[in-house]
């Protein structure tokens, strides 16, 4: 379902090769920038354990030093005007206004501007109890690259998503739509939030698709700024069969070259991303729709279940069939 209401009919992903067999990495140990306990905004915020999401709008917001924390919801942080930068653990980032940033759950986090401030709205979502409106393709492939999944995001390391927003008052209106339902419940919220959160992303995903992620506002050498490219290019064509050779080639790199190269500056080999990427795209599936396990697994790219199966649990520490039972409260029967 959606986050609010039923599953919006969608053409079926088709099945795709995996790139190679996935080296096996038992490690599900949080990276350091996660590993503090969030601060709780599900008892904060009455409507994101009634809705499961919220808005609160900063119109003049300060922040000249770092404090990090994290948050136990996955934040969208709209920045209409003003600059300053996003702080991720030890990695900075340049705001660039109008944009959307999104910092996942327990991510360590903040906001540091200077004095004049920034015009900032965060959308909080909490898609660990209520699923996320669904998008057909190719907008959800988009949005899976902006807005990632708990303990299966791809990266080892800290990266923050952010695209520039082409419609910056579009979406400003719908924040400010969002923000009104939330603070007055009436008759017809529920489809309302349904509509107009499924609307903001398809904003967000939109610009994703025509301007793709911003890239760290840093010098890169060639190499890294290479690999990013590649990368950019993996998180929205996931479901694409790719080898090690042809991503290489897009690089204009040699194979060894890149494969170290990749793994050097994502955190993991280029097939454990992939593959990491795909189980996103299942976790998504089992958590929002009745699809059966096999077809899941056949639209996430895998052709074998038992290999889903194994490679799910290895990632995410469970089966397919239990993280569904668990999270059963998500799909409606």
């Amino acid at each position: 379902m959606t986050m609010y209401g039923d599953v919006a009919d969608f053409e079926p992903f088709q099945p795709v090769a995996l790139l190679e067999t996935p080296p096996e990495v038992t490690d599900r140990s949080q990276p350091d920038e996660m590993r503090s306990q969030p601060e709780g905004m599900r008892s904060r915020i009455p409507t994101l354990r009634q809705f499961g999401l919220a808005v609160e709008t900063f119109p003049d917001y300060v922040n000249p030093e770092s404090d990090l924390h994290g948050l136990d919801v996955v934040l969208l942080s709209f920045v209409f005007a003003g600059s300053g930068h996003h702080v991720i653990g030890d990695v900075e980032f340049e705001l660039t206004a109008p944009s959307v940033s999104v910092t996942s759950t327990g991510q360590k986090h903040c906001l540091v501007t200077d004095d004049a401030g920034i015009d900032v709205v965060n959308l909080y979502l909490d898609p660990d109890s209520h699923a996320l409106p669904r998008l057909a393709a190719p907008l959800d492939g988009a949005l899976a690259a902006l807005i990632p999944f708990g303990d299966t995001i791809a990266a080892r390391r800290p990266r923050l998503t952010q695209v520039e927003l082409g419609d910056a008052a579009q979406a400003r209106i719908l924040l400010d739509l969002l923000a009104r339902e939330t603070a007055e419940p009436r008759a017809g919220t529920v489809e309302a939030l349904d509509a107009l959160c499924r609307l903001l992303l398809t904003v967000c995903a939109r610009a994703v698709m025509e301007g793709g992620l911003l890239p760290e506002h840093r010098d890169l050498s060639p190499a890294e700024a290479t690999i990013e490219e590649v990368r950019a290019y993996l998180d929205q064509t996931f479901l694409e069969s790719h080898t090690l050779a042809s991503l290489a080639e897009r690089a204009h790199l040699e194979r060894t070259y890149f494969s170290r190269a990749f793994s050097q500056r994502v955190g993991v080999p280029v097939v454990e991303y992939t593959t990491r990427l795909r189980i996103r795209h299942a976790v998504s599936e089992l958590r929002s729709s009745n699809r059966p396990i096999a077809e899941i697994a056949a639209a996430s790219g895998f052709r074998d279940l038992s290999h889903f199966g194994r490679t799910f649990r290895r990632i995410t520490g469970t089966t397919p069939r239990a993280y569904r039972r668990d999270h059963r409260g998500l799909v409606e029967v």
